[in-house]
């Protein structure tokens, strides 16, 4: 039924031979780059090597799982599987890939959705929703809210109106709502920051102007999404020029106020965070080389803390957690290892123990997409 949004048929556009080559060579080209790191870091042997040519592949691996998420799934042209079948599938993938392809999945249903029907309506608090697994919600949201943002984004014709701009990001704010379920609005909200740092970079200080008039409290969300941007952003995606480390500098200084700082750090933090999450070494090579700037900085604690919570809550699994719980510096740095345990072992430990299941019970998730006091956000939810 074209009327249930649960089950929808793939768009003409998106899959027909014309429009669908392109994306199959952006994969086949992602391919060969990823050989091609394997080959360059076999040819330049050292564990500073390993590590920043691991992280690059971890990246590579995490967009392209998101962006070929059809591709992955082998969704054919026509296809009206369910979303929740559509879920079912990807919880086939191992723990990592399907936390990517099922924001992927996110993304790509909204996007379907938007061309069949026009502006998307009760896509994820349908009825029908009602039975997807609690692992998929956070992703799901994550990657409606880059769609939404896009697609409106995308509408502006001229940058420089404030009152134009200022009804899309009330159109955006009404879509999120319209569309999200109670607990997990804010994730759709973070999910603008990203995508006007990535792609409409110009209108990145416009729509921090706009927000803090239309609602404070999202901009903490806005700037969590910049600094996942920055992360992922192409100057930063390339393991050369210093790259990802120097992202700590940019999350410093593209906002012009506190809360921006601390939020596009924390998001920097909590992208790193989660897309390595199986080598803990890349998370202590971005200290070893930030030591001084960020041993004082609770954003820190919090992007890691965040990320935690909500690998956790997106896969039901914490044996991999052990590796960054039990994970040891080497060479030993007595300075180093005082930071870890501060802003890493102890925070990440607390955030999965005593923060999240109060968190989760009081069905606040989504408030951890920006960055707080995590122990103060518990003692309001209790």
């Amino acid at each position: 039924m074209l009327s249930d949004p649960i089950k929808l048929t793939a768009t003409p556009r998106r899959l027909t031979f014309d429009a669908f080559y392109p994306r199959r060579i952006m994969r086949t080209s992602l391919n060969m780059i990823w050989l091609s790191a394997e080959a360059l870091r076999l040819l330049s042997p050292g564990r500073n090597s390993h590590v920043v040519w691991q992280e690059f592949k971890n990246k590579l691996q995490a967009f392209d799982l998101f962006e070929n998420v059809d591709s992955i799934l082998n969704l054919p042209a026509g296809d009206e599987t369910p979303l929740t079948k559509l879920v079912e599938k990807v919880r086939t993938l191992d723990h990592y890939s399907a936390v990517w392809a099922t924001e992927g999945l996110g993304h790509y249903y909204t996007e379907t959705y938007w061309e069949r029907f026009g502006t998307p309506k009760n896509l994820l608090r349908n009825a029908n929703t009602d039975v997807l697994p609690g692992t998929s919600l956070t992703a799901l949201h994550a990657g409606m809210g880059l769609s939404l943002a896009n697609r409106l984004l995308q509408t502006i014709k001229t940058p420089g109106s404030q009152n134009e701009v200022r009804r899309v990001i009330e159109k955006f704010i009404e879509c999120c709502r319209h569309n999200s379920r109670s607990g997990y609005v804010e994730v759709a909200y973070e999910a603008l920051g990203l995508v006007t740092r990535n792609l409409y970079s110009h209108l990145v200080q416009v729509v921090d102007r706009q927000l803090r008039e239309i609602d404070k409290n999202l901009v903490g969300y806005f700037w969590h999404g910049v600094g996942r941007a920055i992360y992922f952003a192409p100057t930063n995606f390339l393991p050369f020029n210093s790259s990802p480390w120097r992202a700590v500098e940019l999350a410093q200084r593209e906002a012009a106020h506190e809360i921006g700082r601390l939020n596009a750090l924390a998001g920097f933090v909590w992208a790193m965070t989660l897309v390595n999450i199986y080598q803990p070494e890349i998370l202590e090579t971005l200290l070893r080389r930030h030591q001084s700037e960020l041993s004082q900085n609770a954003a820190l604690s919090n992007g890691v803390s965040s990320a935690i919570m909500i690998w956790f809550d997106s896969t039901g699994v914490d044996a991999c957690l052990d590796r960054l719980f039990q994970h040891r510096l080497e060479p030993f740095d007595p300075d180093l290892s005082r930071l870890w345990t501060e802003q890493v072992l102890q925070p990440g430990r607390n955030a999965l123990q005593r923060f999240y299941p109060v968190i989760k019970k009081q069905n606040r998730l989504g408030e951890v997409f920006q960055y707080q006091s995590l122990p103060e956000l518990i003692a309001q939810a209790r």
